[in-house]
């Protein structure tokens, strides 16, 4: 500094050294609001010099509104109403940019030597942190509306798909009261229609069977990862007429249970998602194992898309992917471009 406080020189060096080495800012002002001497850490704080800092006011320091409140305050000081106050508030830098602090005012002194004695707290990393916490919290709140949304729709898509069975079985029932009460004079006609007849209760026995392996895999349970995969992408395949190439390799037979069914659902996900939205009639799904990971590759040749803002919309298929692999410490990698196609990696290691 180019002066130093006299009277803290004179009657205290410690004093001095305190208001020289303080890590938060120090201000000696007047009674006018002035700043008489400032200690390094404030001009540090602030970017400006000390002699810039003697040539201002301090409600030139900050936006309008908090400069008001702070010299409303200021004012009730200088009239001996208060002798000391605090205000978290926003102070500009020298590049013009804003940072919060918590300013500290009391009274030094009596009588006209008087001096006012301002310190600032840097509350920037404080505010981030508030501000990230309060993002998070609404994006949870967020979330959790969307993930509500999510289970409705799957509810009311199951409820619509049972009643299509239910439907299917009450006209079945009405054609066989009907055979029974008039059964064909031929056996030729009545052989066609218990054949037809047979023929619709597959249909149904598949399509229920389908919902029941979509909401849990027996083939999962008993026969593990490597089958229920190879069989979804067949059943699948076959459903949805499409080809899915599947290849495997290096899976160990005894996998825990959480990563066999987190890579199962992942692979549900993807290869049911690029159907709906990709448009694309060829996939390629790989399973492979090292000696510490397992990796899935779900691969098409649809449309494609932008991943970051497919992770901002209302949709829950990435996300969900994602949020399951972070069970098992595993990790989601998405590659994708409009036109171009996209390819889903996920990786989980061995041991959770």
């Amino acid at each position: 500094m180019n002066e130093e406080p006299k009277s803290a020189s004179r009657n205290d060096p410690l004093l001095l050294s305190v208001f020289k080495t303080s890590p938060i800012g120090i201000a000696l002002e007047d009674l006018e609001g002035r700043p008489l001497f400032v200690n390094p850490a404030l001009c540090s704080m602030l970017g400006f010099s000390e002699e810039e800092m003697r040539t201002k006011h301090c409600v030139e320091f900050s936006p309008p509104e908090d400069a008001q409140k702070d010299w409303a305050l200021f004012e009730q000081l200088r009239t001996g109403s208060i002798d000391h106050y605090h205000l978290e508030k926003r102070f500009f830098r020298r590049d013009g940019s804003v940072i919060w602090g918590r300013l500290s005012i009391s009274l030094l002194g009596s009588g006209r030597s008087r001096l006012v004695v301002a310190m600032v707290e840097d509350l920037s990393e404080k505010k981030t942190a508030q501000d990230e916490l309060a993002q998070s919290e609404a994006n949870v709140e967020k979330l959790g509306g969307r993930l509500i949304h999510a289970h409705e729709e799957e509810r009311s898509k199951i409820a619509r798909e049972l009643h299509r069975y239910l439907d299917s079985l009450a006209v079945l029932a009405i054609d066989l009261d009907r055979f029974g009460q008039n059964p064909p004079e031929s056996l030729a006609e009545a052989g066609q229609q218990i054949g037809e007849a047979r023929q619709q209760v597959k249909h149904i026995v598949s399509d229920i069977q389908a919902l029941w392996c979509r909401l849990h895999s027996p083939t999962l349970e008993y026969v593990g990862l490597t089958a229920a995969a190879a069989s979804f992408c067949k059943e699948l395949s076959e459903r949805q007429k499409v080809k899915i190439d599947f290849h495997c390799e290096g899976i160990p037979k005894e996998l825990p249970k959480e990563i066999s069914l987190c890579l199962y659902r992942v692979l549900q996900e993807a290869l049911q998602n690029a159907i709906k939205h990709g448009r694309s009639r060829n996939f390629e799904v790989s399973l492979s194992g090292e000696s510490n990971e397992i990796q899935l590759t779900v691969r098409d040749w649809g449309i494609g898309f932008d991943p970051e803002e497919a992770m901002k919309g209302p949709g829950l298929g990435l996300l969900s992917m994602k949020e399951r692999l972070k069970l098992v410490d595993g990790e989601l990698v998405i590659e994708s471009q409009p036109q171009q196609g996209a390819t889903i990696h996920a990786r989980t290691p061995l041991t959770t």
